[in-house]
């Protein structure tokens, strides 16, 4: 069987999540460096876009093309406040980014387990 589309959106979504939770740590660990500037990644659509080739094989269809490993380039965030030391990471906005990476890949993990369920369904049934 060929890998399901909804398998690999899904995958390269928690790849994404995982390179955003290790910005976010990176951030965090260097709160007081003086100069630091905080980091991301590209929002997920954005990098998903660049990274999918959509090709019609019919003419009321569309089929993206085999997702691959994708590492996700961190980029600098926009901040309102820069400390005196220059530094620009807030711990609340990191914080409050780490529970937004933990509910999404709770979301992710809760989809893919709901069609896992309904494809064993289907075989079984």
């Amino acid at each position: 069987m060929h890998d399901l589309t909804l398998f690999a959106v899904a995958s390269q979504r928690n790849r994404w999540l995982a390179t955003r939770s290790a910005a976010i740590a990176d951030n965090i660990a260097n709160a007081d460096t003086p100069g630091f500037k905080a980091r991301d990644v590209p929002s997920f659509e954005a990098a998903l876009t660049s990274s999918v080739a959509v090709s019609r094989t019919d003419s009321k269809h569309l089929a993206p093309s085999q997702f691959g490993a994708k590492a996700y380039d961190l980029i600098a965030r926009a901040t309102d406040a820069t400390k005196h030391s220059g530094n620009t990471v807030s711990l609340e906005s990191e914080l409050t980014n780490l529970g937004e990476v933990r509910s999404q890949h709770s979301a992710v993990t809760g989809i893919v387990s709901a069609f896992h369920r309904m494809l064993l369904a289907s075989v079984r049934g």
